[in-house]
């Protein structure tokens, strides 16, 4: 086996190769970070969204492909939510 540049669905990673028969495999770490880029290559660059009226409150409604890469979905998923006025900017991030 060789260590190889490789380039799969669009992401390129890390692999290893073999010379007799051209198989290409990832070691467990190649294959976590190959996982972590290709699920970030899912995602836009930027989302422009607009606050809903929820009651007295708002929300955000997030798209469906930010969803499923962060499990939103699963049951007992928390947000974290961090306020900074200064630099108008709101930081969430999954707990």
């Amino acid at each position: 086996m060789k260590p190889v540049r490789t380039i799969h669905e669009g992401v390129e990673a890390d692999a290893y190769r073999c010379s007799s028969c051209r198989m290409t495999i990832f070691t467990q770490e190649q294959a976590l970070i190959f996982g972590r880029k290709l699920q970030q290559k899912l995602l836009k660059e930027k989302y422009i969204k607009k606050p809903v009226k929820i009651g007295h409150s708002y929300g955000v409604i997030f798209p469906k492909d930010i969803v499923q890469v962060f499990n939103l979905d699963s049951k007992g998923t928390e947000l974290g939510i961090k306020a900074d006025k200064a630099k108008n900017k709101i930081e969430i991030t999954v707990l």
